[in-house]
C-alpha cells in the first residue's frame, strides 16, 4: 500500500494493513526471533528457583467501560521482561533491544513521532490452541488522571487533544483467519471516549493477513484479541513505538 494511504488510514480509522511487509529471508530471521524469546520462556517455566527469584506482582490496567486492574505475574531476568497474561498465554519482551524496526515502518512513523522522540521495543506475544476471546482495551493507560470510585475514568483531552504518542506494529507469524483469531477493532475509536464509542453504531474492523502482512494500529484504539478455535497457536510478534514521555508506571 502507498505510504500515504496507510498514514491516512491511521490518522481515520486508527488502523492499517501493511501488506507484504517481509520478505521470506526476513520472515526466516523473524522466526529465529521467536525462537529466541520462545527459548527464555521454556528458561523461566522450566526452572522453579528462576521463577521465583524474578517474580513481581504487575498491575495491569485496562480501559474500556471502566479502568480495571489486574495483579498479573510478571519475570525480569537476562534483560528479559515476561508477562503472564492468563494462564499459560504470555507477553515476552527483551529490554533495551537494538534489533531494528522495518525501514517502511520508520517512514510511517517520521509522520507522526520524530525519530529522536521515540522509544521502541520487541516483543512475542505466545497464545493457546482453543483460547477464548480477550477483552476490550487499548494499548494506551489513560494518561489525565484517576478513576474515581467506580473505575469511571475521563480519556477526553488524551483522545481529542493529544497528538498520536504510541503504536502498534502485529508481525503474525502465521496467516492470520477468523479461525484463528485475527484482533477485532472499534473504527475510529482512538479519537472517541469510551462514552462517545458507546452512543454511536462503530464499525468492528477484523483483516485476514498472509504470511509477511502486518498491522499497526494507534495504541488508543479499542480493540481485543479474538478467540483462537484451530488447532495451531498464533505467535504474534509486536513491536511498540512510544513518544518518549510516555510511561506506564
Amino acid at each position: 500500500m502507498e505510504i500515504n494511504s496507510v498514514i491516512n488510514e491511521l490518522k481515520k480509522n486508527g488502523v492499517a494493513v501493511l501488506k507484504n511487509l517481509y520478505n521470506s529471508r526476513q520472515i526466516e530471521k523473524l522466526n529465529q526471533y521467536q525462537i529466541l524469546l520462545e527459548y527464555n520462556l521454556n528458561k523461566l517455566l522450566n526452572n522453579e528457583e528462576l521463577k521465583c527469584n524474578s517474580h513481581s506482582i504487575y498491575r495491569y490496567k485496562s480501559h474500556f467501560d471502566i479502568e480495571r486492574i489486574k495483579n498479573k505475574n510478571q519475570y525480569n531476568f537476562d534483560n528479559y521482561e515476561i508477562l503472564e497474561i492468563v494462564k499459560g498465554r504470555y507477553d515476552i519482551c527483551k529490554l533495551n533491544s537494538n534489533k531494528n524496526l522495518n525501514t517502511y515502518v520508520e517512514e510511517i512513523l517520521d509522520n507522526f513521532i520524530q525519530k529522536e522522540n521515540r522509544k521502541q521495543k520487541w516483543g512475542l506475544l505466545t497464545t493457546s490452541i482453543k483460547s477464548n476471546d480477550g477483552p476490550w482495551h487499548r494499548d494506551t493507560v489513560n494518561i489525565c488522571g484517576d478513576p474515581n470510585e467506580y473505575g469511571e475514568y475521563d480519556d477526553s483531552a488524551m483522545v481529542h487533544r493529544f497528538d498520536p504518542f504510541y503504536f502498534t506494529v502485529l508481525i503474525p507469524l502465521v496467516p492470520l483467519t477468523y479461525e484463528n483469531g485475527t484482533p477485532e477493532f472499534i473504527k475510529g475509536t482512538h479519537k472517541m471516549t469510551y462514552s462517545e464509542m458507546k452512543n454511536k453504531n462503530c464499525e468492528s474492523l477484523r483483516f485476514k493477513t498472509e504470511l509477511g502482512d502486518a498491522i499497526i494500529f494507534d495504541g488508543r484504539i479499542f480493540h481485543r484479541g479474538r478467540e483462537n478455535i484451530s488447532n495451531v497457536e498464533r505467535p504474534v510478534l509486536y513491536n511498540v513505538i512510544h513518544r518518549d514521555w510516555y510511561a506506564e508506571t
